[in-house]
């Protein structure tokens, strides 16, 4: 019999969470030194621009305190109430104007390591799942746990295809451009799994039916 949604989902949650775990695990312990000493003096620029931000925050916090008083101290006078809005409104407009100035030094050293920071889960996790998916057989955690197995023509290239680049590698690819169209990619997804799974008579995905692959119960000790 195949399996249902919510066992596949959990199944699938429980790996993603272990291969990005693995991956994590490889950035705190070197990948984040490696990528940091790719900017010249990472240490200065990132703190630079630290001290930036919590110098723009204090003074735009002490900005809306200012206002709040004058608000409070304007009473029901739409007039006063008005002159301060246009005063705090200006202030804001050249707070904002300066740090802009401010930061614009750091921004393009410290935007290249984030996007470099972002290329790296992306690939470190296509690449551990497939190794991670071929290694095991298909038989991941995740699986063994829900008891559910592939089934059909199961070998190293199905597992590949079918664990990797259909289900994951376009998500990856779109999310490493833009989060949120890969958010939205990944959300489509989910529903369009959601909906072969859960009401067609095969219980099969687009992956599924395009490698002639099915997802299956077992039993314990598979």
């Amino acid at each position: 019999m195949n399996a249902g949604f919510i066992k596949r989902s959990f199944a699938s949650l429980v790996d993603l969470v272990i291969v990005m775990l693995v991956v994590y695990l490889t950035f705190i312990i070197g990948g984040r030194t490696i990528l940091q000493n790719r900017v010249a003096d990472f240490n200065t620029i990132n703190e630079a621009y630290n001290e930036l931000v919590d110098a723009y925050e204090m003074d735009f916090n002490v900005l809306v305190a200012d206002y709040d008083a004058e608000v409070e101290l304007a009473g029901d006078s739409e007039t006063l109430k008005a002159e301060a809005l246009a005063r705090y409104s200006t202030a804001k407009a050249v707070l904002d104007a300066q740090h802009s100035a401010d930061i614009q030094p750091y921004d393009a050293p410290l935007t290249g390591y984030y996007m470099t920071v972002i290329y790296y889960f992306a690939i470190g996790f296509l690449i551990l799942t497939a190794v991670y998916a071929v290694a095991t057989g298909a038989k991941t955690v995740g699986r063994r746990i829900m008891q559910i197995r592939l089934s059909g023509p199961v070998n190293p290239a199905s597992i590949f295809f079918h664990d990797v680049v259909l289900k994951y590698f376009f998500v990856v690819l779109v999310f490493s451009v833009s989060m949120l169209a890969g958010a939205a990619l990944l959300l489509l997804s989910f529903v369009i799994d959601f909906i072969l799974i859960s009401f067609t008579k095969k219980k099969a995905t687009l992956r599924d039916i395009l490698l002639k692959m099915e997802v299956v119960k077992t039993g314990y000790g598979y």
